[in-house]
């Protein structure tokens, strides 16, 4: 059976995604659709590519992601990236850019011509997309390789020997922020020296862990986590409310 991934920031409360999700049976016929998320915050593109960037490599290879995000900056143009034997159907908004660092080489506009008559969601048109691709067509059947499409990067961490300043990239459900700092940046530019993680001016400490059980309940803890970015985070407390954290709020890791 086919094997179709969902992420979206059209939440469970109205009609959408069940719009959504039965134009696809309706065209596709019987798939097996896991929910990755449909909590991204509206029109949340960061947020989204992500959640995608993290989550698809876990799925077999010829899977389908389905990413439907901020669908109204997307000047009605559908597009549909092959990325490591991966599918991936979204919007021309710069989503792909940020996930993947690049919009991906292989990364098709789709054919006007399945866009038409279709609904604010575009329901029908990534519908269609499915069903061709499950019917064993070519992308290059119904779409035509991109030559232009909205590129946008993620903010880069500032650097100077010493010194890195990032920004948070994510909040995850607890309420953990992620921090546009990999481990490779920290030892560049920090390397051996002691430093200190100063988070957006409301807290600071000066121990990297390896996870949130080394600091008592209550504690600030930082780490570098699974995704490979340096996660800040309160061990069984919420980040972002006690630490006033945000998307793109500053964090400083300076050396003493």
């Amino acid at each position: 059976m086919a094997l179709l991934t969902l992420t979206s920031d059209l939440g469970t409360r109205d009609f959408y995604l069940a719009a959504l999700k039965g134009a696809i049976m309706s065209h596709a016929g019987e798939v097996a659709m896991v929910d990755v998320t449909h909590a991204i915050a509206p029109f949340n593109i960061k947020e989204a590519a992500f959640t995608i960037s993290q989550s698809y490599r876990y799925f077999p290879e010829g899977t389908i992601h389905i990413v439907h995000v901020n669908s109204t900056d997307a000047r009605n143009r559908l597009l549909l990236a092959f990325v490591n034997g991966h599918y991936i159907i979204t919007f021309d908004n710069g989503l792909l850019s940020i996930a993947f660092e690049k919009t991906p080489h292989q990364t098709y506009l789709v054919n006007e011509e399945l866009m038409e008559n279709n609904s604010l969601i575009v329901e029908e048109a990534i519908a269609k997309v499915v069903n061709l691709l499950l019917t064993e067509y070519k992308p290059s059947d119904f779409a035509h390789l991109i030559t232009e499409s909205q590129n946008l990067r993620l903010l880069q961490p500032i650097t100077s020997s010493g010194q890195i300043r990032g920004t948070v990239i994510y909040i995850d459900h607890f309420g953990n922020a992620v921090v546009n700092i990999t481990r490779t940046i920290l030892e560049q530019f920090i390397a051996l020296r002691p430093f200190t993680i100063q988070v957006s001016g409301t807290g600071s400490t000066n121990d990297l862990s390896t996870q949130y059980a080394d600091v008592e309940e209550g504690e600030l803890v930082c780490f570098f986590n699974a995704t490979g970015y340096l996660e800040v985070a309160i061990n069984k407390g919420k980040a972002e409310n006690l630490l006033g954290l945000k998307v793109d709020s500053p964090i400083l890791i300076m050396a003493r």
